[in-house]
Formats: C-alpha cells, sequence, structure tokens
C-alpha cells in the first residue's frame, strides 16, 4: 500500500519516540555505536571546546522530550545531537526543548524583538545628535 511522505514521516517519528522512550530507561552505556539504529559514535577531537570536568560522550542515543512551548512529543535524533555538539559547537550540557515549528517561531519573535530595539536605540542616537548640534 503506498503511503503519502506525511504519512511515512509520522510513523517514523512514531517509532523514533519508542525507540527513545525505551533507552531512557535502559543503560546504553554497554550499546556498542554502530551496532543499533539510533546510535552515532562521537568524535572526541570535535568535542575539545567543551570546558568540562564530566566525560564527554562516546556516542549519541536519541532522545525524547517534551516541547518546552506547544507540548509535543518529539525526538532528538542522534544524528541531530552529533551535529549541534559537534558541527555548531553547542554546549555539551545543553538539550532540545523545543520542537521545530516552534523554534522556528522563537527565531522570528527574537528576530522581530532585536529589530525594535535596534531602531529604538537608532532614534536615541539620533535624537541625542540632533541635540547635539542645537546646543552650539
Amino acid at each position: 500500500m503506498n503511503k503519502s511522505n506525511k504519512q511515512r514521516r509520522a510513523e517514523l517519528k512514531a517509532r523514533r519516540l519508542a525507540r527513545a522512550v525505551s533507552l531512557r530507561v535502559h543503560d546504553v552505556r554497554g550499546i556498542a555505536p554502530g551496532v543499533q539504529s539510533g546510535v552515532v559514535p562521537a568524535d572526541p577531537a570535535k568535542l575539545a571546546h567543551n570546558n568540562t570536568y564530566g566525560p564527554l560522550p562516546l556516542f549519541y542515543v536519541d532522545a525524547a522530550f517534551t516541547c518546552r512551548d506547544c507540548g509535543s512529543q518529539e525526538v532528538w535524533t542522534a544524528k541531530q545531537q552529533k551535529w549541534w555538539y559537534e558541527e555548531a559547537q553547542g554546549p555539551i550540557d545543553s538539550r532540545a526543548v523545543r520542537c521545530r515549528p516552534c523554534r522556528l517561531t522563537e527565531r522570528a519573535r527574537v528576530t522581530e524583538a532585536r529589530r525594535i530595539a535596534e531602531e529604538g536605540q537608532a532614534r536615541k542616537r539620533a535624537l541625542k545628535a540632533d541635540n547635539g548640534n542645537n546646543n552650539t
């Protein structure tokens, strides 16, 4: 039976979520990377930017989380974690807290707030410059 991409994505998401929840219960330290899906080996050389006394991960495992804004159940995949920690050089203690749509909404909100603040600062500088010219 043919399925739409939306149906396939929903099934994959449900499977990942179930797997992440099951891995949360088990001790995953003994899992050999590459043996199971949802496990990606870490590159210690790319984690050198982390200044921590704690141990750095040897591998990443799919992690379930609840979105802070909308409350949906999501999975932060091992592949996404590897990108975040090693390529984007995110802090090793950070975790995913928002689903993709909520991240995009939050990013737009922050961008708009920054634009408004910068416009206010520009107006303030212009007023200060005008007042300085009027006093002389």
